[in-house]
């Protein structure tokens, strides 16, 4: 018998699509829930860790809210935080 480490992602989704300011996305609050939620369907994984990666994402997605931004010498990154769980 083999462990396999596996991961999924939860990162927040498109609430709206707004023409002039761009898209808006769930809050953290919104993705704990459908973290919680998988987490009771998949009960019998073995949860490993769960952790919070910051990744970048694409410039031209804008956020009503205030923005994770990282000024770089080349411009901003905007960066979008991804719930990540480690099970087995």
């Amino acid at each position: 018998m083999t462990n396999e480490i596996h991961f999924i992602d939860f990162e927040p989704q498109v609430l709206e699509k707004k023409f002039w300011t761009g898209r808006v996305y769930e809050n953290q609050n919104q993705v704990m829930v459908r973290l919680n939620e998988w987490t009771r369907k998949n009960y019998n994984n073995e949860i490993i860790n769960i952790e919070t990666v910051v990744v970048p994402k694409h410039p031209h997605v804008k956020n009503d809210k205030k923005q994770n931004r990282l000024n770089m010498h080349g411009g901003h990154v905007y960066m979008i935080q991804v719930l990540r769980v480690w099970y087995k």
